[in-house]
């Protein structure tokens, strides 16, 4: 038999379609898994980004009490110092009084920020 009527027989179309068959079925499957792959990939991508914001949002959130602590125990001090110079009239408690009120003004401003990047990280989170 010459290679050509070979070629030609019917159990040579046969085998060639099976074959064809298999291997087409075969890369309808490695695509299938390679998008898989790449949907887990981009999930747990968008997961580790998630959990991401979520720590930022409890560390402002931690600072932000810690900065209204800060101010009431402050202003508390400020307000003691005040009434110690109104009994024992000096001066010097109502000057200490006064840079408590300032730093407890610097702290306000300090927790305005902290809100606004609290509030930026949560509208972020909220269109994700």
């Amino acid at each position: 038999m010459l290679p050509r009527e070979y070629l030609r027989s019917a159990k040579v179309d046969v085998a060639c379609r099976e074959l064809l068959l298999a291997s087409s079925s075969a890369r309808q499957k490695y695509n299938l898994y390679l998008e898989e792959s790449k949907k887990t990939a981009e999930a747990e991508q968008s997961d580790k980004k998630r959990k991401a914001v979520f720590d930022q949002i409890e560390e402002l959130k931690k600072k932000n009490a810690r900065l209204q602590q800060d101010i009431s125990s402050l202003e508390a001090s400020a307000d003691t110092l005040l009434t110690k110079a109104e009994t024992k009239y000096a001066i010097k408690y109502a000057n200490e009084a006064n840079s408590l009120h300032h730093t407890v003004k610097e702290k306000a401003e300090e927790v305005k920020t902290v809100e606004l990047q609290l509030d930026e990280l949560l509208l972020l989170l909220w269109n994700n």
